[in-house]
């Protein structure tokens, strides 16, 4: 019976302990916000290269807890960048030109789920999106440069028809023979490739 109590005591306590370790809101929330300082300054042509050194010596020695890789590593490049005497403000590439590898972007090829408890969407696909009209496709090499494309014969014949047709009625929309042009050549033309 000792046991028991002493057994689920310690479980209880070792419960406690592992839910207690990690990275509190606290200490990640003054992380976020001492590195958000030291990339202003960095970005600010008035501050001292001593100052945004020390900036970011500081937040390596006291606010790395539960920061992210990315975050740390540049404050890495920031202060080897300042030790080798390259003290000018990073340079931020806003608008302008696109790098090549920049015109590639990322779509979700699946619908994004519905329900918190569906499981998640597969990896995202790279899509190249082109940046100016795809080229017209080349001719068939089955083709002979004048053999004409099939039906069209016909489809010239009824353009020849629907032509004439509204030449005739050019101002008259309200007469039965002007309205059945559009239709007419629809007809014809679906004639063509029957």
């Amino acid at each position: 019976m000792h046991s028991a109590i002493a057994l689920s005591a310690a479980l209880v306590v070792g419960l406690a302990l592992g839910l207690s370790c990690g990275p509190s809101v606290q200490s990640i929330h003054e992380g976020n916000v001492r590195f958000e300082h030291c990339y202003r300054l960095d970005l600010e042509t008035e501050a001292a290269s001593g100052h945004r050194r020390a900036c970011w010596t500081t937040w390596l020695e006291r606010y790395t807890y539960g920061q992210s890789r990315d975050r740390l590593e540049y404050a890495n490049r920031r202060v080897i960048a300042f030790k080798s005497g390259d003290a000018a403000t990073p340079q931020l590439q806003v608008g302008g030109e696109a790098r090549p590898d920049e015109s590639r972007q990322f779509y979700l090829v699946v619908p994004a789920p519905t329900s918190v408890h569906a499981p998640p969407p597969p990896i995202a696909t790279r899509v190249n999106v082109p940046s100016e009209p795809p080229p017209e496709p080349a001719p068939s090499a089955a083709a002979a440069p004048g053999t004409p494309a099939p039906g069209e014969g016909c489809a010239a014949a009824c353009r020849g028809a629907f032509a004439s047709c509204t030449n005739v009625c050019e101002g008259q929309t309200t007469s039965t023979a002007c309205k059945s042009c559009d239709p007419d050549y629809k007809k014809c033309m679906q004639r063509c490739f029957e």
